[in-house]
């Protein structure tokens, strides 16, 4: 039951992410356009032959504008990295959790061979080591559910 739990978080995190990705996006898009348009306005203005004071801001506020943009698709790339890599890290979670409750349900005569294959693949993923405490945990924590 508790992986249930897991897999609902994970994919409630998820979205939550995905939700905050596409607000990020678009507020870059209308920070864009109205520096664009304010940008555009100003060298009309100038053009026009309204060199003053209120033209130059605005095209002063239209570039900064355009850079409040940029600034927020950098934000918007740099996250959409993060939640590529933290979702990898959660299912690699879900997965681990998963392999775990398989073992366990196996018959008892198989179950010490899949115990040692599944640590044994843990160990080789490509993460940090994992603490040989918390692998005698698990073992001494089957031991204690088939007796």
């Amino acid at each position: 039951m508790a992986e249930d739990k897991t897999i609902n978080l994970i994919d409630e995190y998820y979205h939550l992410n995905i939700q905050h990705l596409r607000w990020s996006f678009w507020s870059s898009i209308v920070a864009l356009f109205v520096g664009l348009g304010a940008l555009v306005a100003g060298i009309f203005l100038v053009l026009r032959g309204d060199a003053n004071m209120a033209s130059q801001l605005t095209v002063i506020a239209g570039v900064l504008t355009q850079f409040i943009g940029v600034g927020f698709f950098y934000l918007y790339r740099r996250n959409l990295k993060l939640l590529s890599i933290l979702f990898e890290k959660l299912i690699k979670h879900r997965d681990t959790l998963f392999a775990i409750q398989l073992t366990r349900e196996m018959p008892e005569d198989e179950r010490f061979s899949g115990l040692k294959a599944l640590i044994g693949n843990l160990l080789s993923r490509g993460e940090p080591p994992t603490d040989p405490t918390v692998l005698k945990a698990i073992i001494d924590s089957n031991n204690k559910t088939t007796r």
